[in-house]
């Protein structure tokens, strides 16, 4: 049984759970990438960094999704790889 998925106002809401869509989206990429792995975005301004970060790296580690600064000029797109530093 397929369900739509639609945005709605506060006044049409039900008493249903809801979750943030970017928490759905974010589940489903750790399921996606293994520990390490990631992906190269650009913000486009689209979300409320500051000024100066311009790409991001989207990447599993830990078994959870983060979000870290790239200041290298790699593009959009590119597949990384995180290695951990090893502690001395």
């Amino acid at each position: 049984m397929e369900q739509e998925l639609k945005n709605e106002t506060p006044e049409e809401q039900t008493s249903e759970p809801t979750t943030d869509p970017s928490l759905l989206f974010a589940k489903a990429l750790s399921f996606i990438l293994k520990n390490g792995e990631g992906i190269v975005v650009d913000t486009n301004n689209e979300v409320n960094f500051s000024e100066e970060v311009k790409k991001v790296i989207v990447f599993k580690f830990s078994d959870k999704i983060h979000i870290y600064k790239c200041d290298e000029d790699i593009a959009e797109g590119t597949a990384v790889h995180l290695q951990q530093e090893e502690e001395n």
